[in-house]
């Protein structure tokens, strides 16, 4: 039987989800293109909202909706594996922060490869008000096709 526990585990998994190399849109690391749209959109913060009061949010004819769906369908996936109802979850968003203050456990070991800090932030809250969240964090670089290596099939 699961438990509304279990929700911290998958707003866990999401979020190192998010900050793997495999998450990526057209073939380049999605959050250096979320940090440069952040940066031509003159904000330090992008909410991704993949369910909102109990509505999954299908992200059609949007910029990085294949990303949106990506991580749309990773949490769907790992809600289904630990058979939690779709009813228990109310809202699930999942925060970029870029130029955030330097934190040790998480941009300590990147700090040596440039970059700038980023955190990133999945909160998840159920159906009786509760929030689960989880925070992650490393160094990133803005988006530039010239530096990076394209992923094969592109």
């Amino acid at each position: 039987m699961a438990r509304r526990k279990q929700l911290k585990g998958v707003a866990g998994n999401l979020g190192q989800w998010c900050l793997s190399r495999s998450f990526d849109y057209e073939g380049y690391w999605a959050i250096g293109q979320f940090y440069a749209h952040a940066e031509a959109n003159g904000t330090e913060e992008i909410v991704l909202k993949l369910i909102e009061d109990f509505v999954p949010i299908y992200a059609e004819g949007i910029k990085y909706s294949s990303a949106i769906k990506l991580l749309s369908s990773i949490l769907k996936q790992d809600v289904q594996s630990n058979k939690i109802p779709d009813w228990w979850l109310k809202d699930v968003s999942v925060i970029f922060r870029f130029n955030t203050e330097f934190v040790h456990k998480y941009h300590y070991w990147g700090s040596g490869l440039g970059g700038k800090p980023f955190i990133c932030v999945v909160k998840i809250t159920t159906d009786l008000g509760k929030t689960y969240s989880k925070e992650f964090g490393c160094n990133v670089w803005v988006h530039n096709p010239k530096r990076e290596q394209r992923r094969y099939g592109f």
